[in-house]
């Protein structure tokens, strides 16, 4: 019995890597072929100005995805669950929706679905995390880190929240202009923010340096 566990948590982290690289690429080829149709971004105006921070925007959350699962992976030893066998095709199948409904039409939508990205990515690292804890392999990453509370996910409670004002009031407005750019700016900004916390753990784990 013992064998047989130690033999899933050896081969299960590769075979969800493996999913999700697959899935990244699929979305990676989506992501191009809409750039490549999406003749407004070429026409000038907020359409355009909107159109291209959103391209941006996607490229960076299907990059913060797939760093977090590999840096995830490369940190920790952990037996996954059949939640995290699962969680990169609920992620995967937010990302199709969020590269089909890329354009001035559908915002209000797509940043509905950035948003539950957001809160899925955020839900798949933690539970993680609690695995993770409980291998005496990870002891030299959370010997000095507390459990984390609700106040710990403060500020992603609070980018969900924003997220979702502002898929309401396009939804309910429509359009792109000033809103619509402000908004994919927060959006750009929170998964720059993520980027780099995920640089800092990854230092922290790999050469013993940076990280919380």
């Amino acid at each position: 019995m013992q064998q047989r566990l130690q033999r899933a948590k050896e081969l299960l982290p590769s075979i969800i890597i493996t999913v999700l690289s697959m899935i990244q690429a699929l979305a990676l080829e989506l992501y191009w072929t809409k750039m490549q149709s999406s003749e407004f971004l070429w026409l000038g105006g907020w359409d355009a100005i909107a159109g291209w921070i959103q391209l941006g925007v996607m490229l960076l959350g299907i990059i913060q995805i797939w760093l977090m699962y590999v840096s995830t992976i490369l940190r920790f030893s952990w037996f996954p669950s059949m939640q995290d066998t699962v969680t990169p095709f609920a992620i995967g199948l937010l990302e199709f929706g969020m590269v089909d409904l890329m354009g001035p039409d559908e915002l209000g939508v797509w940043f509905f679905l950035l948003a539950m990205i957001f809160a899925v990515s955020t839900w798949a690292s933690h539970t993680i995390f609690r695995q993770a804890r409980r291998d005496p392999e990870n002891h030299y990453f959370f010997e000095n880190i507390p459990t984390a509370g609700w106040r710990d996910f403060r500020s992603a409670f609070i980018v969900i929240g924003i997220l979702l004002a502002i898929a309401a009031v396009l939804w309910i407005r429509g359009g792109t202009g000033i809103l619509a750019t402000a908004g994919l700016l927060f959006a750009a900004a929170a998964i720059i923010r993520q980027l780099y916390i995920s640089h800092r753990y990854w230092m922290h784990s790999l050469v013993g340096q940076g990280g919380d």
